[in-house]
């Protein structure tokens, strides 16, 4: 399941610096230097200001591209979109997909972290992945009770709404209708395995991100790429290049018409930076300089 997790959410309300987080490209046919922004979504405005580099960053490009535009994403539609895709055929109910067992520990973990007063049984017209993100913001407020307000959107969004006020072109290399479709790619019964195992695995979810949110901290993405792709508590070589590196390759068409005509910061979750696979070795490969913005 942290296979999904970690998609869902890079995730914790953690102090991050400078250095490999914020990366300068230069060189191949840039019009001017433009920079890529590895994020976490559960952060919000006030961060801004804490990465060295950043705020210079938003003000000295030309746009702003994120993975989704903000006003999109935040729209009722979107919402009524969301909430669509969430329900489940009639004929594959929560009930209908899981064994009697299965169902029994979901709907544990469920009443526990509503106090006994839901239980699975209201969740039963969800798909599975809907209630996998219900629980996972459940199993945020439990463990990280400190976790900032995500009332402007999150850190992807929020750095969207800085460059739209100092009147940055903002744009996005996913519609929300593709969004919508990674989230609910899988099959029910993909889904309903996924939820199982993030439910037998629910005491370890505090510790397993709280070691994500160190390695992020300490800005060591070698370091968190071995633990993402760890195929027992990790996402796993098959998950990174479903969620992340399979996006890139298709995100640099965008990426590389981009540069040689408008300087751009790219914002989008640290995993799409790591790796092989990631954006940083990707620029590289078609020749352009990526660096660390290092603090002063």
């Amino acid at each position: 399941m942290k296979k999904v997790l970690f998609f869902l959410v890079l995730m914790m309300n953690c102090v991050v610096a400078q250095g490999q987080l914020l990366w300068r490209i230069t060189g191949g046919n840039c019009y001017k230097p433009s920079y890529l922004f590895g994020t976490i979504h559960l952060e919000t405005s006030n961060y801004i200001d804490s990465v060295a580099g950043l705020p210079e960053a938003i003000a000295s490009v030309d746009a702003i591209y994120g993975e989704v535009v903000r006003d999109e994403m935040l729209s009722k539609s979107t919402m009524s979109k969301v909430l669509k895709e969430s329900l489940a055929p009639a004929d594959s109910t929560i009930d209908r997909l899981l064994t009697p067992e299965e169902y029994r520990l979901v709907d544990s973990v469920v009443r526990s972290y509503m106090m006994g007063l839901i239980g699975l049984d209201r969740l039963n017209k969800l798909k599975p992945m809907a209630i996998v993100m219900q629980l996972e913001a459940m199993q945020m407020a439990k463990y990280f009770p400190d976790l900032k307000s995500l009332a402007d959107g999150g850190l992807d969004l929020a750095v969207q709404s800085r460059g739209s006020e100092l009147g940055k072109y903002v744009g996005g290399f996913e519609t929300v209708e593709q969004q919508i479709a990674i989230a609910y790619g899988s099959t029910l019964e993909e889904q309903a395995r996924d939820l199982v195992d993030m439910c037998a695995k629910d005491k370890d979810f505090g510790d397993y991100n709280k070691q994500l949110c160190d390695l992020y901290h300490s800005q060591d993405l070698k370091a968190l790429e071995r633990l993402l792709l760890d195929p027992e508590r990790g996402m796993g070589v098959e998950g990174l290049e479903r969620l992340s590196y399979s996006r890139n390759r298709k995100w640099m068409d965008k990426i590389v018409a981009t540069l040689p005509i408008q300087s751009m910061l790219i914002v989008v979750g640290a995993a799409h930076l790591m790796g092989e696979g990631g954006l940083i070795e990707l620029l590289r490969s078609r020749g352009y300089v990526v660096e660390a913005v290092d603090a002063p």
